[in-house]
């Protein structure tokens, strides 16, 4: 029964493609076969931290300067393109299994990533409890979910945002580190532990870094980050 009640609603409310809009069949996932194939990678070489290209690897040289509390950035691929209109699908048209797609993905390509081995917890970005019940859940933790299920790593949800904010593509990187300081905390312990944080997109970097620094504060061995996309350089 339900498989036919599957087909029935493919017929009349077809499913489109999150990137190109064509129609999709019920084997293909939010994005048709060429588009998720057309998923832009990050570029590389690049700095493990930022992923740009300036100066030697494995650090740029604005990187370098340091010190950070997130020790690394990567992304699964750019902010553009398909890719992009996967984010915006489960971020802002209510598409939940754009968002479990993506954190298959990222699953599938972490342990391609050497750099990100190592690492004995999961810890997604909180959303402020107004902006999650405004979206139905937050983005970053159905990511952390679905690459826990599939690696084994643990998910360790401790922190928490204290302050809703402005939407971080209203902000430049002054505005953003003004308006993050303080606005995330711990409410457990990671003593000990090599937390590695879960987010959509990357764009300056600055939620990832507060959220290392609560992670510090509470007792975290390493932290570093891991998102679907990144955005232009985030440093």
């Amino acid at each position: 029964m339900g498989t036919l009640w599957e087909l029935a609603l493919d017929v009349l409310l077809p499913r489109a493609c999150a990137h190109c809009r064509r129609d999709l069949s019920r084997a293909d996932g939010p994005l048709c076969a060429r588009c998720a194939r057309e998923l832009p990678p990050p570029a590389d070489p690049a700095c493990v931290r930022c992923g740009g290209t300036r100066g030697a690897a494995p650090f740029c040289a604005s990187c370098r300067k340091g010190p950070f509390a997130c020790r690394l950035i990567r992304a699964h691929a750019s902010h553009a393109g398909a890719a992009a209109s996967l984010v915006h699908a489960f971020k802002f048209r209510g598409n939940r299994r754009a968002a479990l797609e993506a954190g298959r993905r990222m699953a599938l390509s972490l342990a391609l990533r050497p750099e990100l081995r190592g690492f004995d917890a999961l810890c997604p970005v909180p959303a402020h409890p107004s902006r999650e019940r405004e979206r139905g859940w937050n983005q970053a933790e159905i990511l952390a979910r679905e690459i826990a299920a599939k690696t084994g790593i643990p998910l360790l949800t401790i922190l928490e945002r204290t302050r809703k904010g402005a939407p971080a593509w209203t902000l430049g990187r002054l505005e953003r580190s003004t308006e993050l300081a303080g606005a995330f905390r711990a409410r457990g312990t990671a003593h000990g532990r090599k937390i590695l944080i879960i987010d959509d997109v990357a764009a300056t970097g600055t939620t990832l870094e507060a959220c290392a620094r609560a992670a510090r504060q509470a007792g975290a061995a390493d932290a570093a980050a891991y998102v679907f996309a990144r955005a232009g350089s985030a440093t």
